[in-house]
């Protein structure tokens, strides 16, 4: 897990320096493998244990620094936007199992304006190691770097159907991922679906044909939480990594 110095201090007024932090959280039980300094800013690799997954998120590191330090956290509180009904389409989301996907949300959002991300948003991503996509991919990686939620936004016009399913895949179908590999799923694997086809892992990665990209003017944003027994079977069977998976 890889997080920033500057990024930390957003949550948690540090006045050490980066060599000070490091050794703290390594004495309290993150292990700091690595520490990069570039520039005024420091990149801290740590070693997250099974046992913390609450420590995978700039957050979740914020909240423990917090602790050993005897600082305060500074939680922002975020604004929802209320969706009123005639904004609302007629989008059926469907779970076969709760088990499988015990909570599932999405939102529409129309007449989006996708193109490079700012500079800011470019630094922090490419700081940890993440390629910067296009500005609605980045901040869906920046959301899941920061709280440890993964999103996902779908290009709306390219899903097959008012039809989101969230099920089981069928024997042999197959899904073409954002990296561009082929994969034969099985009934082992989480999907999300359209009306007639998979367009994302469950958990893991989306699918190339609904990927958003500088043509993208609608998006569905999804947020879930899925099986991780399930996630961590299909992320071994297919041979596919990402942030998310983590």
């Amino acid at each position: 897990m890889k997080v920033t110095y500057s990024w930390l201090k957003d949550f948690v007024d540090l006045k050490i320096t980066p060599h000070q932090l490091a050794q703290k959280l390594t004495m309290a039980g993150l292990e700091v493998v690595s520490l990069e300094e570039s520039g005024q800013d420091a990149v801290f690799e740590i070693e997250i244990t099974s046992n913390r997954p609450d420590w995978l998120s700039v957050l979740g590191i914020a909240r423990e620094v917090g602790a050993i330090c005897g600082l305060k956290l500074k939680i922002f509180k975020q604004k929802e936007t209320k969706a009123k009904s005639k904004d609302v389409l007629p989008l059926k989301i469907s779970v076969d199992d709760k088990k499988d996907c015990p909570y599932y949300s999405a939102r529409i959002i129309s007449d989006v304006k996708v193109g490079p991300s700012p500079d800011w948003l470019k630094k922090r991503l490419e700081s940890l190691g993440c390629r910067s996509v296009n500005n609605i991919v980045d901040i869906t990686n920046y959301i899941l770097f920061e709280t440890g939620q993964p999103l996902h936004a779908f290009d709306l016009d390219a899903l097959g159907a008012d039809v989101v399913n969230i099920r089981r895949a069928k024997c042999n179908e197959k899904i073409v991922t954002i990296d561009g590999q082929e994969k034969i799923l099985s009934p082992e694997v989480l999907v999300i679906a359209d009306q007639s086809q998979p367009v994302a892992v469950a958990g893991i990665m989306g699918g190339k044909n609904t990927e958003v990209t500088f043509k993208t003017r609608n998006i569905l944003l999804e947020s879930a939480v899925f099986d991780p027994v399930l996630v961590r079977r299909a992320k071994k069977k297919l041979g596919l990594q990402s942030e998310s998976a983590y």
